[in-house]
C-alpha cells in the first residue's frame, strides 16, 4: 500500500482567532491584499474590525465585494486582473464557500495567466497561485483548507473545477463569532455540505486510516452539534461545528469525493440547483449504495451519525444510519427530497449521463449507455443505470 496525505495549510481556531488576520497577512510578508467578499458579509461588524486589524498592520486594502451564490469565472477574471495593475500581494477571503472559491480563483489567475479557463483540472498551473488568507463565514464548505475551486461559468452553464498542490491557502481562521449573523437556512445549507464532505471522503478508494479518522470524528461532532449550533445558538457548538467543517475538507481534499458531488454536479450546471440541495439529498442513497462494497465502513459511519446499532446486521446499521441522518435533516428543515420543478422526471436520464465524467474526468465520452461507470474515485462502481435509480429514489420516485 502507498498512500499520500498532504495538508499546508495553518489553522487558528478559537474565540478570537480573527482578531490575529492582520498579524497572519503581515507574517506572508503582505503589503496589499484583496479582500474578497459578498454584499451581506461586508455589512457584518466583524469584516469591519478584520479590515482594521489588516490596515492597522500596515496592509492596504481593495476589496471586492460583489460574490454571489456561486463563485463566477467573470469576477475570477477581472478580479486577477485587477491583481495584477494594482500590485496586489495576497487575498484575502472572508465569506462561505462562493466567496472563498472566487478568492482562490482569482490568486491562481493573478499569479498564471489571463483566465481561469487556461487553468482547469487538477495541477494545471506551474506559479504558486498569490498567498491566500481565508476566513468561512459558515461552518460549510471547507474551503478554506482545500486546494481547489469550483467555479461557474455563465456562458456554457458548467460547474468548473481547478486547483492542485500550489493552490492551497497559506492560512485558515476559523472564529465562531462569524456564524452568529449567519441566518438559519444558509446555516442548514452549509452544514448538510460539510456533513457530505465527511460522508463522500470515508467511502472513496482513496481514503486511507488519516482520511478515515477525520472524517469520522467530523461526521461525529457534525451530527452531534448540528442541532445546538443552528437551532439554539450555541457558541461552543459553533466552534465544534467550525473545526468539523475543516475537518471534513481536509479529509476529502485527500481521499476525494464520490457519487453524490458527481450526481450533483449535472443538477447544478443545467438546472441552477443549489450545490447543497444537490449532494444533501443525494449522500444518503449513494452512502447506502457505497455501503454495500464495504459494509464494516458503513456500520462505523452509521454510529458516528448517531443511529443506536447495537444487536444489528451492518446492512439494518446502514438503515439506521440513514434514519438517523434524515431526522436530522428533518430536525433543521432540510428537504430530504427535490420536486419535480428542481429536478423534471424528462430529464433524469439526461442527468445520469451528464454525470459521467464526474469531477476528476476531463470530458463525457463519446459513448454512453446504461453500462457506462460515472468516474469517481469510490469503493463501489456505479453506472448510467444504477445513478438513474439513485436520481429517482433521493428525488422521492
Amino acid at each position: 500500500m502507498s498512500y499520500t496525505y498532504f495538508m499546508p495549510t495553518r489553522i487558528a481556531w478559537g474565540v478570537g482567532a480573527l482578531d490575529g488576520i492582520g498579524a497572519a497577512a503581515r507574517g506572508l510578508g503582505l503589503g496589499r491584499v484583496l479582500v474578497v467578499t459578498d454584499p451581506a458579509i461586508a455589512a457584518q461588524p466583524f469584516f469591519a474590525a478584520a479590515l482594521d486589524s489588516l490596515r492597522e498592520a500596515g496592509v492596504a486594502v481593495a476589496l471586492f465585494e460583489e460574490c454571489g451564490i456561486d463563485a463566477r469565472l467573470s469576477h475570477i477574471d477581472a478580479q486577477a486582473a485587477r491583481c495584477r495593475s494594482e500590485g496586489v500581494a495576497g487575498v484575502v477571503c472572508i465569506g462561505g464557500g462562493s466567496v472563498m472559491c472566487t478568492g482562490k480563483g482569482v490568486a491562481i489567475v493573478a499569479a498564471n495567466g489571463t483566465s481561469l479557463r487556461e487553468h482547469l483540472g487538477a495541477g494545471n498551473f506551474e506559479r504558486p497561485a498569490l498567498p491566500m488568507i481565508m476566513v468561512p463565514t459558515t461552518a460549510g464548505s471547507g474551503s478554506e483548507v482545500s486546494q481547489y475551486t469550483i467555479v461557474k461559468d455563465e456562458e456554457r452553464h458548467l460547474k468548473l473545477l481547478a486547483g492542485g498542490p500550489l493552490s492551497f491557502p497559506a492560512v485558515a481562521i476559523l472564529d465562531p463569532c462569524v456564524l452568529a449573523s449567519l441566518p438559519r437556512g444558509a446555516a442548514v445549507m452549509s452544514a448538510v455540505d460539510a456533513l457530505t464532505h465527511a460522508i463522500e471522503a470515508y467511502f472513496t478508494d482513496l481514503a486511507t486510516p488519516l482520511t478515515d479518522a477525520l472524517a469520522l470524528e467530523a461526521a461525529s461532532l457534525q451530527a452531534g452539534s448540528m442541532r445546538a449550533s443552528i437551532l439554539d445558538g450555541d457558541a461552543e457548538a459553533r466552534a465544534r461545528n467550525l473545526m468539523a467543517s475543516a475537518m471534513s475538507n481536509i479529509a476529502c481534499g485527500n481521499a476525494r469525493l464520490s457519487h453524490a458531488h458527481a450526481l450533483s454536479l449535472p443538477l447544478e450546471g443545467h438546472l441552477d440547483l443549489a450545490h447543497p440541495f444537490g449532494v444533501g439529498t443525494l449522500v444518503p442513497w449513494t452512502m447506502a449504495f457505497n455501503a454495500e462494497a464495504a459494509p464494516e465502513k458503513g456500520r462505523r459511519l452509521a454510529g458516528a451519525l448517531g443511529a443506536d446499532i447495537r444487536g444489528l446486521t451492518d446492512a439494518e446499521a446502514v438503515a439506521a444510519g440513514q434514519d438517523a441522518l434524515f431526522r436530522l435533516y428533518d430536525d433543521l428543515g432540510f428537504p430530504r427530497h427535490l420536486g419535480p420543478d428542481q429536478l423534471p422526471a424528462e430529464r433524469v436520464g439526461e442527468m445520469a449521463r451528464l454525470a459521467v465524467p464526474g469531477l476528476y474526468a476531463p470530458r463525457t465520452p463519446e459513448h454512453v449507455d446504461a453500462s457506462t461507470p460515472i468516474a469517481a474515485p469510490a469503493v463501489r462502481t456505479m453506472t448510467v443505470a444504477d445513478a438513474v435509480g439513485i436520481y429517482e429514489r433521493c428525488f422521492g420516485r
